[in-house]
């Protein structure tokens, strides 16, 4: 009986497995719209703008395939990292649709196509694919509303089927029919997401806005996202919500800094317009290091920050990359930034005082000039024998003289 169950685990694990091999990729399939523009995110808000007065009344909007894509994107991008793209054809809307999902073995993306064809008053599901997997018309048409009522995205769909009164599939338009309350709930939904940072998704469309109008030929600074957000920060939140919203505007940051690699691990809710690497002193590896101790800190895990800063760079001069007081000393200066960012509602609102009137990146981050660096594990122990040695010790101590040489680390 025992070898029965076990065989039967292993094959459900197996069958598993090989339908996500199917389902999921690591790049999306086919050719999907990019992030949203300045022009799109400007656009979508107009499409969707809901005055007082049509809050309880009945608004019809008539949308063409460049605006239902522009619409479609704006609202998802508030629950979801996706990217689609919504074409007409003939009596029909065809969807393709990706959505980024954790780190795991069988790929970054869940690929998502079907198409919605008008019949009388009710809306049918055609051709529906999960990646290389095709679902039978008849069985998406009750298996997807079963998924939908008896998981989380009922919430969702009660307030589509509560506030859409009517939707109409035309040659080259769509035309819906909704209460204009809808807008109220959507966006109630959206902060749901984040109800422990409830102001996260303002800061990270705030980024999405200053990243759309950035010119490219020149370097995206550190502080050029950090200044704004912060004093956004310092004009909306009170001594009783700063700690909050410090934490939220890290995890900001830091979700677009590290957008692949961390995105696992923290709650996003929209697709950048553009995806610059961020710089301090001329480097990226600085600006990645800074924010993700600050981040590690702002939740409250200081030990661990420290820890996973020295053990990667211990762990760079074994494989190859090198040993670097450069990424010791960004490190640092991140846990320092990030107990400051949360020490106390008195602390918090000084910090968010002082970035919004930051400027220059040197003004969080000290000089790295004559910090050692890209010592294999050979150059480290010749200088420095391990991390308990004197010498090692005297270069912590000057990276320490540094920071607390700048007005901010002052704070008390």
């Amino acid at each position: 009986m025992v070898k029965i169950l076990i065989y039967t685990l292993l094959t459900l694990i197996l069958l598993i497995s090989i339908l996500l091999c199917f389902a999921l990729d690591n790049s999306p399939q086919d050719i999907i719209l990019q992030g949203m523009n300045r022009d799109d995110i400007q656009r979508a808000k107009l499409l969707l703008h809901v005055t007082p007065e049509e809050r309880e009344s009945l608004k019809t909007v008539r949308l063409n395939q460049k605006d239902l894509n522009i619409a479609a994107s704006y609202l998802l991008n508030h629950f979801v990292e996706n990217t689609i793209q919504i074409q007409f054809t003939n009596d029909r809307l065809l969807f393709q649709m990706a959505i980024f999902v954790p780190d795991n073995p069988w790929g970054r993306f869940l690929d998502f196509h079907f198409s919605l064809k008008q019949n009388g008053e009710d809306i049918l599901l055609k051709s529906f694919k999960i990646g290389e997997i095709s679902i039978p018309d008849r069985a998406a048409n009750l298996l997807l509303p079963f998924i939908v009522h008896h998981t989380a995205l009922n919430e969702y769909w009660l307030a589509i089927t509560r506030y859409v009164k009517t939707v109409r599939i035309n040659q080259n338009d769509i035309e819906v029919s909704y209460l204009g309350s809808i807008i109220d709930t959507a966006k109630k939904l959206a902060i749901q997401k984040h109800q422990d940072y409830p102001n996260l998704h303002i800061y990270q469309q705030l980024i999405n806005e200053i990243v759309a109008q950035h010119d490219p030929a020149w370097r995206l600074s550190l502080t050029e996202l950090l200044q704004p957000l912060f004093l956004s920060a310092y004009q909306h939140s009170t001594p009783d919500t700063a700690i909050q919203d410090n934490r939220a505007v890290i995890i900001a940051v830091a979700s677009y800094i590290y957008k692949n690699e961390l995105r696992r691990y923290l709650p996003l809710g929209l697709i950048y317009s553009h995806e610059y690497q961020v710089y301090a002193y001329r480097r990226i590896d600085i600006p990645q290091h800074f924010i993700a101790e600050a981040l590690i800190t702002a939740v409250d895990s200081n030990l661990l920050s420290l820890q996973l800063g020295l053990d990667k760079e211990v762990g760079d001069a074994q494989k190859g990359s090198g040993f670097s007081f450069i990424d010791i000393s960004s490190d640092r200066t991140g846990i320092r930034f990030g107990q400051l960012a949360i020490a106390s509602p008195a602390s918090a609102r000084r910090v968010q005082q002082i970035m919004a009137e930051t400027r220059d990146y040197t003004a969080i981050i000290p000089d790295i000039e004559g910090l050692p660096e890209h010592m294999d594990e050979a150059t480290f122990k010749e200088k420095y024998r391990n991390i308990d040695s004197q010498a090692y010790q005297d270069m912590i101590k000057l990276i320490d003289s540094r920071i607390t040489a700048l007005p901010l680390y002052q704070l008390n």
